[in-house]
């Protein structure tokens, strides 16, 4: 059996979806660019899958096709299916059972960023290595007393607090009262 290696990978699938609108709309490349004001180059290449379009360039493109950005990326139009983070989802534990992670909405390459949901049951600490220069960390705080430790600075954090930080260094969350710790944590890629 023969696997599509691309099958799933966001480029491409844009890329396919922007030729079944052009084709089904009798559009050549030239129409859409002048709809779009995106080049017919970055249009054949965004078509083959072999460059990574811009949100600007998708944006254009959604704006001059008159269709909606999730409709490039192959979403359904209504997505509105509300989940209970703690019955419907599952968390991934660390080693002593003490931080559960839940993965609320996973990294998509266009929105640039996931979401977390975390909780810290007293005593529980966990470190973090820095992480690329680019990445943005956001924290929430909504339940508890988070200590917060970015490269030498410590930070105590009262629910409801929150605070942002480059996560190129190393840094730490941890949980030193008796009751649990809420958090929501943003990864900005």
């Amino acid at each position: 059996m023969i696997h599509d290696m691309n099958a799933g990978d966001p480029v491409k699938e844009i890329g396919k979806i922007l030729k079944k609108i052009r084709f089904e709309r009798n559009l050549t490349l030239d129409n859409v660019s002048t709809l779009t004001g995106v080049s017919k180059t970055m249009l054949g290449q965004i078509e083959r899958g072999v460059s990574v379009p811009t949100i600007s360039v998708l944006w254009k493109i959604a704006k001059g096709l008159q269709i909606s950005l999730s409709t490039l990326f192959n979403e359904p139009t209504q997505q509105y299916t509300p989940a209970n983070i703690l019955e419907d989802m599952q968390p991934v534990y660390d080693e002593n059972n003490q931080m559960l992670l839940y993965n609320i909405f996973p990294f998509n390459p266009f929105s640039g960023f996931e979401y977390f949901y975390i909780i810290l049951e007293p005593g529980a600490i966990h470190h973090s290595d820095p992480h690329r220069n680019s990445v943005e960390e956001y924290i929430i705080v909504t339940e508890g007393t988070l200590t917060l430790q970015i490269g030498d600075q410590l930070f105590t954090m009262e629910a409801p607090s929150k605070i942002n930080f480059h996560s190129n260094v190393t840094h730490c969350y941890a949980n030193h009262t008796d009751q649990r710790v809420v958090f929501q944590n943003i990864m900005k890629y």
